[in-house]
């Protein structure tokens, strides 16, 4: 039987680990793959003062090309994770829409875990 991993669960609206104030404990992540697909993704490339390439290149959002050039970004900052088997077959669903205010990148990334189950993020808003 394998160890348990133990990750703490992530909120992808804000990064911040979710804690349970009625039983005073961190809530636990639904998958160790899932938390750290919502890690790296809410982390911008080199700002982690660890390791300078964990993270996600960051695009500007008003290129014609911004949804193709985060689903390249996204696949390379979770290359590690990919080659060493822990995340399967991997998609990145980015999606731009246009607002008069300007416009704004939107993601799913899905994916499967060491147990083969699929997982997906849910839509996030890109940084």
């Amino acid at each position: 039987m394998p160890p348990t991993i133990y990750a703490r669960r992530i909120d992808p609206e804000t990064g911040d680990a979710a804690f349970d104030a009625a039983t005073r404990t961190w809530l636990p992540a639904l998958s160790p793959e899932l938390a750290v697909v919502q890690n790296v993704l809410r982390t911008p490339l080199g700002s982690a003062a660890r390791d300078r390439t964990f993270g996600v290149e960051p695009v500007e959002q008003d290129l014609p090309n911004a949804a193709a050039r985060w689903r390249q970004n996204v696949l390379v900052a979770l290359r590690r994770w990919i080659t060493s088997g822990f995340l399967r077959d991997v998609e990145v669903t980015p999606e731009v829409r246009r607002f008069p205010q300007g416009a704004a990148l939107f993601y799913v990334v899905s994916f499967k875990g060491r147990d083969g189950r699929r997982q997906s993020t849910p839509q996030t808003r890109a940084p």
